[in-house]
């Protein structure tokens, strides 16, 4: 099971490979397994579709919804007019067969597992996203029962050269701390299966504000991070539920101070540094926020 070679003949080989493929910059990879997990409502479905869109224009795309029925997707993606949304073609969207019984002597997660592998070989799909995990395991709390899962997506990325992305929830995260790994729900095992990981969190100051982060890379880039999340709003504005990107901030200036009563302290704190001549930069440094912060703190103060 263990091949050996030297470290400098590993080094030859892999440079006759070829880079990975960024087929959604900067959060999904060709061949890997990504997670993308979310608290409830803030738009983890509406993100993976449009990442499915943009992939599906290339590549054969097979989207397991096990959250939406027929009708709900499609109001979602029927705009004021009663006009449907055209998907790319090699976009295929696979829904929950109502059946009476499983077969005898399988799990229920090796027979959703066996659906899978006939689905992704019938219609010669490249990449996966289903949508979610907890639909599929008993509980993702266990790592018992999410191992097996993980398991069969890593077997079907390395012997079919499928990607995934897959959805899951998170757990309650207090709304003035940032989003970790330890927020993935149940175990954290799951992070060990994953090439990359990456979460949406929302903004404690507008209820349409999100913002993306990405909390673990492999062979991809990390580009979204706490100092720098893409802000996104969620909206119907081209006449679909979708992301529209926003910019960039840093994650701390998005949640709510620990404690107001500090909140109010520290504001009048930076008034007063203000006051004696400091910088923007410098008032960060001393108070341990971020230049961003202190504009907008100073901002609001002045309005």
């Amino acid at each position: 099971m263990l091949a050996i070679k030297s470290a400098n003949q590993t080094l030859a080989d892999a440079a006759l490979l070829p880079d990975p493929i960024f087929l959604y910059a900067p959060l999904i990879v060709q061949g890997e397994i990504t997670i993308l997990f979310a608290d409830t409502g803030i738009g983890k479905t509406a993100l993976s579709v449009m990442i499915a869109i943009y992939i599906a224009k290339k590549y054969k795309l097979l989207y397991v919804d096990l959250e939406l029925t027929d009708k709900q997707f499609e109001k979602r993606y029927r705009n004021d007019e009663g006009k449907h949304f055209n998907f790319p073609a090699n976009f295929y969207r696979a829904t929950y067969e109502v059946l009476k019984e499983l077969p005898n002597e399988i799990s229920y997660e090796d027979f959703f597992i066996n659906s899978l592998k006939d689905r992704i070989r019938e219609f010669s799909a490249e990449v996966v996203i289903l949508d979610n995990l907890t639909k599929i395991c008993s509980s993702t709390d266990s790592a018992k029962s999410t191992i097996p899962i993980m398991n069969a997506l890593s077997a079907l990325k390395f012997e079919e050269g499928i990607t995934f992305l897959v959805l899951e929830h998170n757990k309650k995260v207090e709304e003035w701390r940032p989003i970790s790994l330890n927020d993935l729900q149940g175990s954290k095992m799951k992070s060990n299966f994953a090439d990359s990981v990456f979460t949406i969190g929302r903004s404690a100051f507008d209820k349409n504000i999100r913002y993306i982060k990405q909390l673990k890379v492999r062979s991809g880039e990390l580009v979204y991070d706490e100092e720098n999340v893409l802000v996104c709003e969620l909206t119907t504005r081209s006449g679909y539920l979708g992301f529209s990107e926003i910019g960039y901030q840093g994650e701390r200036d998005l949640l709510k101070p620990q404690e107001s009563s500090n909140y109010e302290d520290k504001i009048q704190e930076v008034l007063q540094l203000k006051a004696g001549g400091m910088s923007n930069v410098q008032i960060a440094r001393q108070i341990g926020r971020s230049e961003g912060t202190i504009r907008n703190w100073l901002d609001k103060a002045n309005n």
